[in-house]
């Protein structure tokens, strides 16, 4: 009985709190329904898995391990799923970069934007692969690269 509990916490933990790291980064992107839809069954299985971990009659350190432990992981799994369902856009922009960046980006057609020998800035979709900014380190070493995530509703018009 015990142990079935343990496996219960653990694996009910997991859900809940990637469903809950799932609704937080939902939240931040903006979204509304469905984070609120996430919320209540996140909540739901929060309160039914709290409510048996606190009144059950056994006295093991098994329950708050199981406990903790599906949070922990339910966390990463969440952050993970979070990564894959979340749609978003990387802009990458660089500085004080020497000619064989422009080459190298138009070599891969990557589409960019280049300002006067002062800048380029270009867009990469969420699953964009990082190689792109480790090649571009490579061919200019005193490049300063800055990268930040940006709203996807910005860029509806643009083919990426």
């Amino acid at each position: 009985m015990l142990y079935f509990l343990v496996i219960k916490i653990f694996f009910a933990r997991i859900v809940d709190v990637s469903l809950g790291t799932y609704k937080t980064l939902l939240t931040v992107k903006g979204k509304i329904i469905l984070p609120t839809v996430v919320a209540f069954i996140e909540v739901i299985i929060w309160f039914y898995v709290a409510r048996e971990a606190l009144i059950v009659n056994e006295k093991s350190i098994l329950i708050p391990i199981s406990y903790a432990s599906g949070y922990a992981i339910g966390g990463l799994i969440g952050s993970i799923v979070s990564n894959k369902l979340i749609n978003s856009v990387l802009e990458v922009k660089i500085y004080n970069f020497n000619k064989k960046v422009l080459t190298y980006l138009s070599e891969n057609k990557i589409n960019f934007f280049y300002i006067k020998n002062h800048l380029i800035v270009f867009y990469l979709t969420k699953n964009y692969d990082r190689k792109y900014i480790r090649e571009i380190h490579k061919i200019s070493k005193n490049s300063i690269i800055y990268t930040k995530e940006v709203k996807l509703e910005q860029f509806k018009k643009y083919k990426l």
